[in-house]
């Protein structure tokens, strides 16, 4: 699949014409070190199936550039990092009407192994990217999961870890990839450097741009040069707590919020190596790691009813709302329960928001747009659970720049053991940002946390304090989960501290300290 517009007779013979000069090209410059005119977004990879990944980039097309047909550009996969033993090649085109990034579904690869690629434009080649296919069976598995980066509140050090670890098979970044604020909203640039323009993105070219500024970052082009990502987004690639139908942020001074939201998407789509193929696209699919691990992403922002008010007890039971829309709801039900009935040992559900419960039944709902504002969708998940029997399920979750580690029962107050963990149907692992302002920055909530630990016998870690990532280490018996911090965002740092353990031996559908 190309989603690219087609060359032109006369530019594909230009572009093959360019190939005799790749391995001069690739001799003369080093691994993602040469500063590039043509390629200053880096290059990126994503959604890896067993035989099959998909390859970013972007040209940056020079300001006094003849002609408005798409840019010739040629890439390559390889089985070494010099490029010198090719398996898949071809040429595509870098066209206005996509912002000039290509992607390519570079098919017909070997399960469960390290490829290279790189792209060539103009006598220009681009950083030389790794990536990985999907096993066809696996022992062992690790996950990077990652949220929120925030690019004037602080540098992405998280990622330049993730970029230095040899271990991780694949990045899953949970949403907020972007945030859409003016400059000054939600982190001011300006004291550190990084300020994002002055208004907030609304139109298409707006996140167009916001996209173009976060991936000139350079730990950004290195974890997404060095490892394949499966993305979803969350609220802020669109708007503050978006729904279906709108969002808190999105005043009709802005516009038709259906028109944003296409905007958005598309930007999402053009900047993101993510597969798009015939029919409508979603951001709801599956990936089976071979025979050990089946993940489940969702998309908890597109189809979910409008938030209700926390003080209104019946419309957040209303059992007609919907947080992933029915028809996405009936399609998690139906992965979930082919995953367990083919015996895949794990099954991982990569979302947004929250899904354990901190609000007790009968008061006020604090946060209306996680689960908790959705009981009776969530509480949809628990019955399907505990009817199919489905087991080792671990939710990974983002978007409230804290680490928990929870049980999840249907009521932690009420046949619950937080001792054992009896009662409990599954885990959620909750990464921190990495770099918006953690959540005991709010005023109050680092206050309130140590009373939320007593009530709440199914929290078993939780740190507001730090930015950092979540590894989860999967084997047949047991699933790791480590969590990562980072000391500061305030400048470029490749420090990190491992801060906590939690595993869910298999079957347990419980975490305890490792």
């Amino acid at each position: 699949m190309l989603t690219v517009p087609p060359l032109s007779r006369r530019r594909f013979i230009m572009a093959t014409a360019s190939a005799a000069a790749w391995p001069l090209l690739v001799a003369a410059q080093e691994n993602g070190g040469a500063t590039s005119r043509l390629f200053q977004h880096g290059v990126a990879s994503g959604d890896p199936l067993a035989d099959r990944v998909i390859l970013w980039t972007r040209v940056t097309p020079s300001p006094t550039r003849n002609g408005s047909g798409p840019i010739a550009v040629r890439w390559q996969v390889a089985d070494d990092e010099r490029l010198t033993q090719i398996v898949a090649s071809g040429t595509a085109g870098a066209a206005v009407e996509r912002d000039f990034t290509i992607k390519i579904d570079a098919a017909n690869l070997r399960p469960g192994r390290p490829y290279y690629f790189a792209f060539e434009c103009a006598g220009e080649r681009s950083p030389i990217g790794r990536t990985r296919t999907l096993p066809d069976r696996a022992d062992r598995l690790r996950l990077a999961s990652v949220s929120c980066a925030n690019y004037p509140a602080g540098f992405f050090n998280v990622y330049r870890c993730i970029a230095s670890r040899e271990d991780i098979d694949a990045v899953i970044h949970l949403g907020d990839y972007i945030y859409e604020f003016a400059n000054g909203v939600y982190g001011d640039g300006t004291s550190t450097g990084r300020p994002v323009e002055s208004a907030e993105a609304i139109t298409l070219a707006d996140y167009r741009r916001r996209y173009g500024l976060y991936r000139l970052d350079e730990d950004l082009q290195e974890v997404h040069r060095l490892h394949p990502f499966v993305a979803v987004w969350d609220d802020h690639e669109l708007a503050n707590n978006a729904w279906s139908g709108g969002a808190q942020d999105h005043t009709a001074t802005k516009g038709d919020w259906q028109v944003r939201k296409a905007a958005a998407h598309r930007a999402y789509l053009e900047w993101m190596p993510v597969r798009e193929g015939p029919g409508e696209f979603h951001l709801y699919r599956t990936f089976r790691f071979g025979d050990l691990v089946d993940l489940v992403m969702l998309d908890t922002r597109s189809f979910r009813d409008r938030q209700a008010n926390g003080d209104d007890l019946a419309a957040l039971a209303d059992p007609k709302r919907s947080l992933l829309g029915a028809e996405q709801e009936s399609w998690l039900f139906d992965r979930l329960r082919a995953s367990q009935r083919a015996g895949t040992p794990w099954r991982l559900i990569g979302q947004q928001v929250m899904f354990g419960t901190i609000s007790p039944p009968g008061i006020r709902v604090r946060n209306v747009d996680h689960w908790d504002g959705y009981s009776a969708a969530r509480r949809r998940v628990f019955d399907f659970l505990a009817a199919e029997k489905v087991s080792n399920v671990a939710i990974l979750t983002g978007d409230i720049h804290s680490s928990w580690a929870n049980d999840l029962p249907r009521d932690p107050w009420s046949g619950y053991q937080g001792a054992t963990g009896a009662g409990s149907l599954a885990v959620e692992l909750v990464t921190p940002a990495v770099s918006s302002p953690p959540l005991f920055s709010i005023e109050g909530v680092r206050d309130a946390a140590p009373l939320l630990r007593i009530v709440s016998p199914h929290i078993k870690y939780l740190d507001g304090e730090n930015r950092g990532y979540v590894v989860a280490d999967v084997t047949r018996e047991r699933l790791t989960a480590d969590f990562y911090v980072v000391p500061s965002v305030a400048e470029r740092s490749p420090r990190e501290t491992r801060a906590a353990r939690y595993v869910s031996e298999a079957g347990s559908s419980r975490l305890a300290a490792g």
